[in-house]
C-alpha cells in the first residue's frame, strides 16, 4: 500500500474504504486472509464452525454484525428480495473460475471501480466478464 507523508508520520493511502465481510462456505477461507491483508476486517463461517448455518441465519448474523456476505449461493438475492431486507449487503459470485486468485482478482476489480458504492445496503453480482450493482432495496 502507498504511503504518504503527513505531519511527520506516515500513513497509509487507502482507494477504498475499511470494509467488514462474512463470507459464506462456497468462498476459499484464504479469501478472508487476503481482504484482511487489504486491511478489511474478514471472517469465514467455517472459522467460527458455522458450516451448517441456514442462509437466513447468515443473513441476520451479517445485519447484526454490519458486515456484507460474500457468496457463491444465489439464494441470498432472492431472500432480499423476498423481504424487502434494506439492512444488509451481498456480493455473490456467478463466475466459472472459483480459484482464489480468480475471486481476488474480481474483487480487486470491483474496489477499484464501486470504492464509493460500498457503503449501504446493496447487492452485487461478479460474472465472468461484468458486475452488476444494485442499491437495496431490489
Amino acid at each position: 500500500m502507498p504511503l504518504i507523508w503527513l505531519k511527520r508520520n506516515y500513513i497509509p493511502l487507502k482507494k477504498y474504504p475499511d470494509l467488514r465481510f462474512l463470507l459464506d462456505m462456497g468462498i476459499a477461507s484464504r479469501i478472508a486472509l487476503w481482504l484482511k491483508n487489504q486491511g478489511h476486517e474478514a471472517i469465514h463461517l467455517n472459522d467460527e464452525n458455522l458450516f451448517r448455518l441456514p442462509d437466513k441465519a447468515i443473513l441476520e448474523k451479517a445485519m447484526s454484525e454490519n458486515r456484507i456476505i460474500l457468496t457463491a449461493d444465489m439464494d441470498f438475492g432472492q431472500l432480499l428480495a423476498l423481504n424487502k431486507s434494506q439492512l444488509a449487503s451481498v456480493i455473490q459470485f456467478r463466475v466459472s473460475d472459483f480459484t482464489p486468485d480468480n475471486i481476488e482478482r474480481k474483487l480487486e476489480l470491483l474496489f477499484e471501480k464501486f470504492a464509493d458504492q460500498l457503503d449501504g445496503n446493496f447487492l452485487i453480482t461478479i460474472e465472468d466478464y461484468r458486475i452488476r450493482y444494485r442499491r437495496l432495496p431490489i
